[in-house]
């Protein structure tokens, strides 16, 4: 296994300033919701949503990194 940690410190700091920023878009609601700023309007969701969104969204981005595996489709021989 080989680790670059320039990389890693960096993917670090680029991670610790989304959280940042995430923190001061995202706040918690009265009464267990979520209200999410948007440019123009306000979203207030419910808190178990707001989790659950998290928790696709997380699982999203996991699913796109794996390698897709596809079986080959034999071909017919045309011999008939």
């Amino acid at each position: 296994m080989e680790i670059d940690l320039e990389r890693v410190q960096r993917a670090l700091a680029l991670f610790g300033s989304a959280m940042e920023e995430a923190q001061r878009i995202v706040r918690r609601g009265p009464s267990g919701a979520v209200r999410i700023h948007t440019d123009d309007r306000v979203i207030e969701l419910p808190l178990t949503w707001a989790a659950a969104g998290l928790a696709a969204f997380a699982l999203a981005t996991m699913l796109t990194s794996l390698p897709v595996r596809r079986e080959r489709e034999e071909e017919p021989l045309g011999i008939g």
